[in-house]
Order: structure tokens, then sequence, then C-alpha cells
């Protein structure tokens, strides 16, 4: 995965489970990483994370055009909201990844062209391009394991803490 790639933050779950992994600010820090000025405005709160850390992501609004289309393919599609299309066109008119914790989008995404990135994988993206320690991507994923709203599932997350673990051995 190319980190210079623009990435599109498409929901609050991964802007919340950034946050609870304590790496959340060094997320924002990328020059890549924006949200939709819609997500931005409607669905951010206190309880998504710290408001003035999240205040400081870079927006991506749509086009007229977009929001055009957005109607016609919500006409198409069940279960996607339309944030999620948004987030989809925009993403998709931009050469962008998506960043979703949503399965659904995910899926709708991918079988049409989109690259998906989801927490995990940005925590270790953010690992191996020296964004920030295997100790902090550590220490993320346990934070996101003793937190009892983490959508993630345990598995994966032990799954990311084996690797990691076995790369501090190694290292």
């Amino acid at each position: 995965m190319n980190i210079t790639k623009k990435i599109i933050i498409t929901d609050t779950n991964i802007i919340t489970d950034l946050n609870n992994a304590n790496i959340l600010e060094k997320f924002i820090e990328l020059d890549n990483v924006y949200i939709s000025d819609m997500v931005k405005c409607d669905e951010i709160n206190f309880n998504t994370g710290n408001v003035n850390i999240i205040k400081k992501f870079k927006t991506i609004n749509a086009t007229s055009k977009e929001i055009d289309e957005l109607f016609k393919i919500s006409k198409e599609t069940h279960g996607l909201s339309p944030y999620d299309i948004i987030n989809f066109i925009i993403a998709r008119n931009n050469n962008a990844i998506l960043a979703t914790g949503d399965r659904r989008l995910k899926n709708y995404s991918e079988a049409n062209g989109i690259e998906v990135i989801r927490t995990l994988k940005i925590i270790k993206l953010m690992k191996n391009k020296d964004i920030i320690t295997n100790k902090e991507a550590i220490n993320g994923c346990k934070a996101l394991k003793e937190n009892p709203n983490t959508r993630i599932p345990m598995s994966d997350i032990d799954n990311i803490l084996k690797e990691l673990e076995k790369n501090s051995v190694i290292h």
C-alpha cells in the first residue's frame, strides 16, 4: 500500500478506534489523511474522541456533481447511508483509499475497485512506515483489546499483537 495515496476517513469508527489506541494525533498529522466535510460537520462529537484533535483533520468537500451522483447511486444501492455513498464517490474520484469500519461499505467499495483500509491495517501501516514505534503499535492494540466498546474482533487484534510482539523480539 502506498502511504502517499490520499486516505479518506468515512466514519467515526476509525477515528474512535485510533483515539482509543492513542495514535489518532499522529495519524491526523499525515499529509494525505482527509475527512469529508459532511462527516466532520455532522458526525463528530465528544464521544468520537478529542474534538480539538479531530478538528485538525483536513477536509475534502463533495462537488455538486458528486452529490447528484449520490442520489443516483442511493436509488440503486440498499444498506449504504448517504455518507457511505458520498465517501465512496469522493474516494473513487480522487483515486483514494477509504478508511472505514463499515463492512457493507467495505464490500461495496472493494467490489467497485476502491481500496479499503481498516483500523488494524492503519496501525500496522503506521508502524511499518515508522510513524509510530512497534511499542506504540503494541500498546495501541492492547488498548483496543481492553476497551469494552471495541468492535474489532478480538481474534484479529490478537493476530496483529502476535505479529508485532514477534517483531519486537527480532529487533
